[in-house]
């Protein structure tokens, strides 16, 4: 049964689909950022199958970047927790971090198809994980998505007022008290573990076809 936190919690990872535009639906952010211990539906995601796969990309990756010269530092030492002035926390986890003549450079690693919320993470991590770090210290940072076929850079000139905007906008109504809006749709529901329990509107059938036969063309 969900209980209520008694501060909000952001995992970054809640926000990155909402900041990028491939998901619609801020309540289920809203949810967990309040609530914690829910009954969570399981997923059809091979947990198994995915942690090996992710492991071997980030164990491959880290070997390459030490053989570049960086001093490497992975997943759970890069675990931060930042605390805003509302009391709102966003935590996350980076999957690598390595350092190399002054300058720092923060990867995560994705086994799926290339999606912008991919680049939208790393540039959250860029904006949070810095603050209060001795290692980023003075160090220009910049980010980097590495797939199982190529990197994809993420430049720190990305990282612009715009998108710093959008970031703590979300941060804010995700974190306030009043509920957001539900944007129920099968595309997000059926990788949502919010259950019927805590959510009434989640849609768990694809909708039906929109084929059909015309003379227009």
């Amino acid at each position: 049964m969900a209980t209520r936190r008694d501060t909000p919690y952001i995992w970054a990872t809640w926000l990155t689909k909402l900041l990028s535009g491939e998901g619609q639906c801020e309540w289920s952010a809203w949810f967990r950022a309040h609530h914690k211990d829910y009954d969570r539906l399981p997923t059809d995601l091979d947990v198994a199958a995915w942690t090996l796969d992710h492991g071997q990309l980030v164990r491959t990756r880290r070997e390459q970047l030490l053989a570049e010269g960086y001093e490497v530092f992975v997943e759970d030492d890069n675990a931060f927790k930042r605390v805003g002035k509302t009391g709102i926390v966003v935590s996350g986890k980076p999957d690598l971090v390595a350092f190399r003549d002054g300058r720092g450079v923060i990867e995560d690693c994705k086994t799926g198809r290339p999606r912008t919320s991919d680049s939208a993470q790393v540039l959250v991590y860029l904006l949070l994980f810095p603050i209060g770090n001795p290692r980023c210290a003075g160090l220009k940072m910049s980010g980097r998505v590495v797939y199982r076929n190529g990197t994809l850079d993420v430049p720190p000139e990305s990282l612009d007022a715009a998108f710093r905007e959008r970031f703590v906008a979300l941060v804010q109504r995700v974190g306030a008290e009043k509920p957001l809006a539900k944007n129920p749709a099968w595309a997000e529901c059926r990788f949502c573990d919010i259950g019927p329990t805590d959510c009434l509107y989640r849609v768990d059938q694809p909708p039906e076809s929109a084929e059909a036969s015309t003379d227009l063309f």
